[in-house]
Formats: structure tokens, sequence, C-alpha cells
């Protein structure tokens, strides 16, 4: 049978992961939504104005 608290207790986490992590949840990098997003304004901009 599988004994979860064993498996717990010998875990380790995988190398490099809080490293990538820093760099995958970082907000410098403009994802599609962040880009529709800015359509949109300037859509509804343009569309005031006029």
């Amino acid at each position: 049978m599988f004994d979860y608290d064993l498996e717990l207790k010998k875990f380790k986490p995988a190398v490099g992961v809080e490293i990538g992590e820093d760099e995958l949840f970082s907000d410098d990098i403009k994802d599609i939504t962040d880009l529709v997003e800015e359509l949109v304004a300037e859509r509804e901009g343009k569309k005031a104005s006029k």
C-alpha cells in the first residue's frame, strides 16, 4: 500500500524550480490579454474622439 506520510517526508522539490518561478510570473512580458486590452482601449479612444 502507498504510504503518503512517508512519501511526503522523502519529497524534495526539483532543482531550479524556485529560479524559474520568478521568471514565469514576472509582469514584464505582455500576454495576449494585455494586447487585446490595449487594442480595445485604442478603438474606444478613437470612437470617443470622433
